[in-house]
């Protein structure tokens, strides 16, 4: 949503994200030099948040000398809600804001509004039109957003779900769809606010795009739509029959466009019923499902080699997801990188060892699909949405979703080694770290069976260098045992970043 802001909430957000993340005290010459901001604006910036936020000084400090700042330390902020406090305040914000309630913006009224001229509006209306056009869609003279409905519907959905964690249109709107699904719906309560919210702004943006006959033709969806058993079939079925000027078409269109939307969401995470999923998703219905059956072949191969359980439920519980990712792929994507608060990219996509060689094993099974003259004809139709680059994420996600939801995962044990001058000082370190880190850890008595980690108060002679060497003179030291501590935690991550799968297939 980085992308949304007005500049001067970007720099904001960009130097609390920048401390917030440091974890310790940094300068005003640190922020300054590492986000490329003059050091006066960054004291700018900074005296502005001692006037905005009231945080606690556990969250928030700055530190003077002479009444000049020296240094600022952030640590735990919930920079969401004050990205999305901003966002609401920042003008493409409340120009989408207006297209999606009102269709276009009346220009004179709203420069009115928010006291600016033409010409700078004119700036904002052009570098929404450039957004738009990642999406496939377009910007007409008048403000209306214009292109295939599905992705217009996309965009606002993803747009308005990620504002904020809270409704951001009229709360009796909300009320009134809430209160009928409700009554209706048994297990609507079951389901968390999240969730909640994000199936009324579906109903909500149903309602508001239908009745500016902006009807959404589903295709295959909608027949499949009167054949399923979905659970908020009736519900929805009498809401839409309840509102004025649909036809019956109509209402079936809504209704699977809330359904596909609920399904590739995984707003609803009902299990898979495996004897009813082929009846639904075959080839008479979605011409992907050839390429659906290669590609979850390759993925079975690489990644579950030793499936222990029926094999049948696992291809389906795999293909299930590459069938809902073509699906999307085929229809509606939209790169959802574009609704994220992004400021330091290496950290925010950081990948380990066991990440980076999934996606180097995902990046093999694509170069060997497209060379298969049955997926490329899929993939030329689905390169109108996407490239290589993001599809190869997009099924990194996906199998890293299946991995960890189906297989387990281990790591070895850090082995740590405890020696001390003192023995009763030794006896009590070793309990310490035992009960904190319990089978995280393995206690070794010699350098024989090769320590990862040493804890001690004196230099050994035989300690070579693949051992880690912390210094702890006492347990009670406090300093001391801290860095005993943050040493091992260093140790036990860098065996987890080379974690392995368990050769055993959890029960799907």
């Amino acid at each position: 949503m980085r992308v949304f802001l007005d500049e001067t909430y970007d720099r904001k957000l960009k130097v609390l994200s920048y401390i917030d993340n440091k974890e310790n005290v940094v300068s005003v010459k640190e922020i300054s030099e590492s986000i490329d901001l003059s050091e006066k604006t960054v004291l700018q910036i900074i005296r502005q948040f001692e006037q905005e936020f009231s945080f606690s000084s556990e969250q928030f400090q700055i530190f003077y000398a002479n009444k000049t700042i020296k240094g600022i330390f952030a640590e735990n902020l919930d920079l969401m809600t004050i990205a999305s406090g901003y966002l609401k305040e920042s003008i493409l914000y409340k120009i989408i804001y207006n297209i999606f309630l009102y269709e276009k913006v009346d220009v004179k009224k709203f420069c009115e509004q928010e006291y600016m001229s033409p010409s700078t509006f004119s700036r904002y209306r052009q570098k929404l039109a450039l957004l738009l056009k990642k999406f496939d869609l377009k910007l007409s003279r008048n403000n209306k957003i214009y292109g295939d409905e599905l992705k217009i519907r996309n965009f606002f959905f993803l747009f308005f779900s990620q504002v904020s964690n809270e409704w951001v249109f009229k709360m009796e709107e909300y009320r009134e769809i809430e209160a009928y699904i409700f009554k209706y719906v048994k297990k609507w309560s079951l389901l968390n606010e999240v969730k909640q919210r994000k199936i009324c702004l579906l109903i909500f943006m149903s309602n508001i795009r239908s009745s500016r006959k902006h009807n959404c033709d589903t295709g295959v969806l909608m027949q499949l739509a009167k054949e399923s058993d979905f659970e908020y079939k009736e519900v929805l079925l009498d809401y839409f029959r309840s509102r004025k000027n649909r036809s019956l078409d109509q209402v079936w269109q809504e209704l699977s466009f809330i359904q596909f939307f609920m399904y590739k969401e995984d707003i609803v995470t009902e299990k898979i019923q495996y004897d009813q999923y082929l009846s639904y998703f075959n080839e008479d219905n979605f011409s992907f499902i050839s390429a659906s059956n290669i590609l979850t072949g390759k993925v079975i191969d690489t990644f579950f080699p030793n499936a222990i359980n029926d094999s049948s439920r696992l291809f389906l519980r795999v293909r299930q997801e590459i069938d809902k990712m073509h699906l999307v792929l085929s229809t509606c994507y939209i790169n959802i990188d574009v609704f994220k608060y992004v400021y330091d990219s290496e950290n925010f996509y950081y990948k380990d060892e066991a990440e980076l060689k999934i996606n180097e094993q995902i990046k093999t099974i694509i170069d060997e699909l497209l060379l298969s003259t049955e997926y490329k004809l899929l993939w030329l139709e689905m390169k109108k949405n996407t490239n290589k680059t993001k599809f190869i994420e997009y099924i990194y996600l996906v199998v890293y979703m299946l991995l960890n939801e189906i297989q387990e995962y281990t790591y070895p044990s850090v082995k740590v080694m405890v020696q001390n001058s003192k023995i009763f000082e030794e006896t009590i370190i070793i309990n310490k770290i035992s009960l904190m880190f319990s089978d995280q850890i393995k206690l070794v008595s010699d350098f024989r069976d090769k320590p990862d980690i040493l804890l001690t108060d004196v230099p050994l002679p035989e300690t070579t260098v693949d051992t880690k060497v912390v210094y702890v003179n006492s347990f009670s030291d406090f300093c001391d045992f801290k860095k005993a501590v943050n040493g091992v935690k260093k140790e036990v991550f860098k065996k987890y970043n080379k974690r392995t799968v368990v050769p055993k297939l959890i029960k799907i």
